[in-house]
């Protein structure tokens, strides 16, 4: 019978109710006796004390709440002093067993912490608010055309005037396109900056102010007017030296002088990263409907809207637009996502990924830890059993045993903090130049605090209750009866082992099969063939000032005069120029055909990416010339230009005919030009997207300001010419700045790294799973050998053959691994699909990979059963019976 129940049987029993009446009936009874030893009749004494006690039903109900608010604070004393007296007892109880603590403690430090690491990362990248005010009412809008397929790309400056003017739904429409600028003058070496032309509301609806100084005012943006700008904090301390009469002052920016109006808060960044904010001023010749050349916009939708609304909204004027400007709109519409999303992109998949995986660590860690409980408990049967027959309640005992699970789990909590913090600064490393982006804020604050506390009582709780519940119930005459022989923990303690092992099995065959299949991902796409050599290859972006350099000519003069000067090093092979190389995010594309051919139906026009390239820049990127013939210097006429296509051109333009001497007009030229070669395709988009159809004018036919440089060394270290650059720059213009200095190596490398980051995280996982699940294996069968020690001994002493033993032994081991094995490989066909984005040249359902983790995961498993299967052959009759 319960402590609880006994209570009812107490003769000191308090009735807070009984009580509460006793105690205003005295009052009364009190003030009635004296107003009758006043003269008072009783009627008229009953009468007037009633009235001076007021409502006593009140009084009644405030008394009974303070009563039961002591009585809940005196059990929650009690339940506290309990709690803490079952802990000291658990901590003394561990305390004993060293080897067993030591093994559940870090077990439980490693799920943890691990579990931790993640959460907080996926909660600071997928859910903290992002550092502006009412961040879910902010939106990013891009293009879209679901006809052909484009999503998310650019938008056109009369597209956004219509939003921003026509809208019902938005607080405020802003403009935005990346930009860069070259910061000279001063004491210090010119130096590119990126940042961005925004228009002069949008720093307003973001809602942010600058930390000194003051936003564009709304008419800087108007043509003619003095050029201002806004900087970052970080700038302004590097460059500037923190100097707080900088505002109002003027620096030099692509050779122009400019007024620095504002510097911004600490942090801030935007799009991504920047430094230096100007006014978007457009050009007037680009101002078409088809010109989706810029970034995009970012509005603030009214409070109570939602996104959808606002969506709708912004269709409804695109429609009004495909009327009006049938040729440019027809088919275009606004792409509405939350900020959140557009800068989250790609690392959501990821991030949901890893959070099934550690889920799946974590119960792995759990029912590991179950196992040793229920070994343990086994083991402390005669303890549990002499509690019981002493009076304890199961309750009381159960109670006792879960209280040592969450002191385990608290121990292995504590280690789990310094788990999670290494493990979120090894997350940082995985970032792209180590540096996550601004609105992530990779560390254990507060609220990953409170997440490791949650996942540690959720893991206590998980782990324990079963065994404790298990162990309460053990069966007191046959426990005591059984004493010291401890002859079993019962066939169902062994079967729920066995479960438990066969769980931890499953859970890493899913794990192994998800970390197999990306880890063969990346690997397709780290092997995939480039089309270039990225070996021995430098390249840096140069960005020439519009006031020093006002005419296409000056431009090219500078470029030949650099590229002349690089190819009389010696340790230079070639060098060429281009607008935008592989990997660098470069993506202008326009409609283009074969002059002469029939007229494309609407929505089936062919796409090519265009760029102006030097003579020499595809000998510098290592791409052949599959027929026809290079540019050379001589090929600078713009009315009859000439181009060089890709194979993919080939077959869509020309059906796969040979293109040489025939006519193509492209966005790239206002008239049409001739094919003179052909280049092999090759890969210019980031991994794994494919290139298409492509075309390439010589630069000197229309030369310009923005080229990237691309240098072919005899070195394996291309980095050593770097100081020759910067030399080779500084000897044409001191004001002319280097910026993306980089080897295509790391170009490469870099772009991967999202696929190499879903490898590495899962492929850890899984090694962790299969260390932890092979643990619970050994666990499993060295407590069965322990049990069946006497048995073992009687078949030895018979004349059972070692073999035979280890064979018995391993039936079991046996039988677990394949149960175990078949179930994940189920449950890994129904869970990869959560890849299947995530994958390249390889089917989430990969016959090879089901094959293969398999095999395995069973050798590794059954090689950690050998070991007890061993022992337990070597068992000496005369010690495994010398009890009876």
């Amino acid at each position: 019978m319960s402590e609880r129940w006994l209570r009812w049987f107490h003769p000191t029993r308090r009735d807070p109710k009984r009580d509460v009446d006793d105690e205003i009936q005295f009052h009364l009874e009190a003030r009635i006796g004296d107003l009758v030893s006043r003269g008072a009749s009783t009627e008229d004494a009953r009468r007037q004390a009633l009235t001076e006690f007021g409502d006593a039903d009140a009084v009644r109900a405030d008394t009974l709440r303070i009563d039961q608010r002591i009585i809940r604070a005196e059990r929650r004393a009690d339940w506290i002093s309990e709690f803490i007296r079952d802990a000291r007892v658990g901590l003394r109880s561990l305390l004993r067993t060293p080897a067993y603590a030591i093994t559940t403690v870090l077990c439980a430090a490693l799920g943890i912490g691990v579990t931790g690491a993640i959460v907080s990362a996926s909660y600071s990248i997928l859910v903290r608010p992002l550092p502006y005010p009412h961040d879910e009412q902010l939106v990013t809008i891009y293009s879209d055309n679901p006809g052909r397929g484009y999503k998310s790309v650019n938008i056109s400056w009369p597209d956004f005037i219509a939003w921003r003017d026509r809208n019902q739904t938005f607080s405020g429409i802003g403009i935005f396109t990346w930009n860069s600028n070259t910061i000279s003058g001063g004491s210090g070496d010119a130096e590119r900056v990126t940042g961005s032309e925004i228009s002069p509301n949008l720093f307003a609806i973001l809602g942010v102010r600058p930390a000194i100084g003051r936003l564009f005012l709304p008419n800087e943006d108007d043509r003619g007017r003095s050029p201002v700008a806004l900087i970052s904090h970080r700038l302004w301390l590097r460059r500037f030296g923190g100097d707080s009469a900088l505002v109002g002052r003027t620096i030099m920016l692509d050779g122009r002088a400019s007024t620095v109006v504002g510097v911004m808060s600490p942090g801030f960044n935007f799009p991504d990263r920047g430094d230096v904010w100007v006014p978007f001023i457009t050009d007037p010749a680009q101002e078409r409907h088809g010109n989706r050349g810029y970034a995009g916009a970012i509005g603030r939708i009214k409070p109570g809207v939602t996104v959808e609304q606002a969506t709708a909204d912004l269709h409804r004027i695109d429609a009004l637009l495909a009327r009006e400007f049938p040729d440019d709109n027809s088919g275009w519409q606004a792409g509405v996502l939350t900020m959140r999303d557009d800068l989250v992109g790609t690392l959501r998949k990821p991030l949901e990924v890893f959070l099934v995986a550690v889920a799946m660590v974590l119960l792995t860690v759990c029912a590991n830890l179950a196992n040793l409980m229920l070994a343990r408990g086994a083991a402390r049967g005669r303890e549990v059993a002499i509690r019981a027959a002493l009076g304890a309640s199961r309750g009381r005992i159960v109670r006792q045993l879960m209280t040592e699970s969450i002191v385990t789990a608290v121990l292995g909590g504590a280690l789990g903090v310094g788990i999670a913090w290494w493990g979120v600064r090894l997350l940082r490393f995985a970032f792209p130049d180590q540096s996550p982006p601004f609105f992530v804020t990779l560390g254990l604050d507060a609220v990953s605090i409170e997440f490791i506390v949650l996942i540690t009582l959720v893991t206590g709780i998980l782990f324990g209750s079963v065994p404790a519940l298990r162990t309460a119930r053990a069966n007191l005459d046959t426990t005591l009866r059984e004493g010291s022989r401890g002859a079993g923990s019962g066939l169902h303690r062994s079967r729920l082992r066995a479960a438990l092992v066969v769980s931890e099995i499953a859970l890493s065959v899913v794990l192994m099969v998800g970390a197999t299949l990306l880890a063969r991902s990346y690997r397709n796409l780290a092997g995939s063939d480039l089309g270039f050599d990225e070996h021995h290859v430098l390249s840096a972006r140069i960005t020439l000032p519009t006031s020093d350099y006002a005419t296409r000519g000056e431009a090219a003069v500078f470029y030949q005069r650099l590229l002349d000067d690089l190819r009389r090093r010696p340790d230079v092979v070639s060098v060429g120029s281009a607008q935008g190389t592989p990997f660098s995010g470069w993506n202008v594309q326009g409609e283009a055909h074969v002059e002469g051919a029939p007229p494309p139906k609407r929505g089936e026009e062919l796409i090519a990416h265009y760029q102006y390239v030097t003579p020499d820049y595809f000998k510098a990127i290592g791409v052949p010339l599959v027929r026809g013939r290079w540019f050379t210097d001589a090929d600078r006429d713009s009315l009859n230009p000439v181009i060089l296509v890709n194979e993919l051109m080939v077959a869509k333009a020309f059906g796969g005919r040979d293109p040489i001497g025939k006519r193509m007009a492209g966005s790239g030229s206002d008239h049409a030009a001739t094919v003179i070669g052909v280049i092999r395709d090759f890969r210019h988009y980031r991994l794994p997207e494919p290139m298409g159809p492509a075309m390439y004018y010589p630069y000197a036919s229309y030369p310009g300001r923005q080229q990237t440089v691309v240098i072919r060394t005899s070195h394996d270290h291309p980095q050593t010419v770097i100081p020759e650059l910067h030399a080779a720059v500084r000897s044409i213009d001191k004001r002319v700045a280097l910026y993306q200095v980089q080897t295509f190596d790391e170009v490469v490398s870099r772009s991967l790294w999202r696929q190499r980051l879903q490898g590495n995280v899962v492929s850890v996982f899984a090694a962790l799973a299969l260390c932890l699940a092979c643990v619970g294996l050994y666990g499993v069968i060295s407590y069965a050998v322990a049990q069946r020690t006497r048995e073992l001994g009687v078949r030895i002493a018979l004349g059972a053959s070692r073999g035979r033993v280890v064979w018995l032994v391993g039936k079991e081991s046996t039988r677990l691994v394949l149960a175990g094995v078949s179930l994940g490989l189920l449950a890994a066909y129904f869970a990869v699909g959560l890849l299947e984005s995530l994958l390249y040249g390889v089917r989430a359902t990969d016959p090879g990979t089901f094959a293969l983790v398999p095999v395995v995961l069973a050798v590794v498993a059954l090689v950690a059963a050998i070991f007890p299967a061993v022992r337990a052959a070597r068992v000496d009759p005369i010690i495994a019976m010398r009890s009876e």
